[in-house]
């Protein structure tokens, strides 16, 4: 399985903007074929920290992902709301 963590700065005042944005993201992406679980979190004790976690089957559901209408509009709009570049963590997880 393929674990992949992004932390997101959002600008202040630009939260419920950005909470719409990521939405479209969210629900498309744990429609696809391959997603094991796809989540959106606020930080605890931040107003404009957040953080997706994604769990994927395999490589080739990461891939496909990646491909989608959904997944592109997130990468062309998502500077927009953000601070900084988002931190992308990726793991391996065997069970």
């Amino acid at each position: 399985m393929k674990v992949i963590n992004v932390e997101l700065s959002v600008k202040p005042g630009m939260q419920s903007d950005y909470e719409a944005f990521i939405d479209e993201l969210v629900t498309g992406s744990r429609g696809e074929a391959g997603n094991v679980s796809y989540d959106h979190f606020k930080k605890l004790h931040s107003d404009t920290d957040y953080e997706i976690i994604e769990h994927w089957q395999d490589d080739k559901a990461v891939e496909f992902h990646n491909n989608t209408p959904h997944f592109q509009k997130f990468l062309a709009g998502v500077g927009d709301f953000l601070t900084k570049d988002p931190v992308i963590i990726r793991m391996d997880y065997n069970e």
